[in-house]
């Protein structure tokens, strides 16, 4: 009789065990609210990038200082991803040595991220994160700048830098020239949707809403995120 109690038990445990394997895990989003903030895209401005810091002392609050910064050329604020704007340089068909400003979003050493839809939509209606979505998370590739310098000059070429820029999650992909908008279609449909875990291990919905608003903030970019879980 004892004997078959023990069994008894040992198949409880092992039938909770695998219950418990089975289910997947669900993150449901708190009571958080909905950022946006304004970031210049003038690189005389945002010299070494503005960086967002998703969760932190502060982070329930409606708004704080917290949440971003316009940094210095050395800074130890913790960004989760930053927005740096490089300016370039290229040949055109003449040429003619032309410039242009590369506005781009980096992930810290620490962040990762994944793209999971596009729009203000689906950043709304996005409540739950699964296992199968933190799977996607990657990191960006390390970006040394400085490789990307004409050595005679001393300027950033375009090509190679937009090259490295690709390669990274977020990049360049928000940017009006770069992002495909279907016909009948508005920015803020198309715009990409990322889920980010940060260095303390939360969750935080983001995406850039306008690359370039209406005057008078049209050398602004408009960034939206919601802490899903901290």
């Amino acid at each position: 009789m004892r004997k078959l109690i023990l069994v008894f038990a040992a198949l409880v445990v092992l039938l909770v065990s695998c219950d418990k394997e089975d289910k997947p895990l669900v993150i449901t989003q708190g009571d958080y609210p909905v950022k946006e903030y304004y970031l210049e895209r003038d690189p005389k401005v945002n010299v070494w990038g503005a960086g967002m810091d998703f969760v932190h002392a502060e982070c329930q609050l409606d708004e704080t200082d917290l949440d971003y910064k316009y940094m210095e050329l050395e800074d130890e604020f913790p960004y989760d991803v930053k927005f740096y704007v490089v300016k370039s340089y290229y040949y055109d068909t003449n040429g003619d040595l032309k410039n242009e400003g590369c506005p781009a979003m980096l992930l810290s050493s620490e962040t990762k991220i994944c793209k999971l839809g596009e729009g203000v939509d689906y950043f709304n209606s996005l409540t739950s994160i699964t296992e199968e979505m933190t799977a996607q998370l990657v990191t960006d590739p390390v970006i040394d700048f400085e490789q990307f310098k004409n050595e005679t000059a001393g300027f950033y070429e375009r090509a190679p830098l937009f090259a490295a820029l690709d390669q990274c999650a977020i990049g360049q992909k928000f940017r009006s020239n770069i992002l495909v908008i279907p016909e009948g279609k508005t920015e803020q449909e198309v715009q990409p949707v990322y889920l980010v875990k940060t260095s303390e291990g939360a969750y935080v919905k983001f995406m850039v809403k306008e690359f370039k608003p209406a005057k008078p903030k049209e050398k602004q970019t408009l960034v939206r995120w919601q802490v899903v879980s901290e």
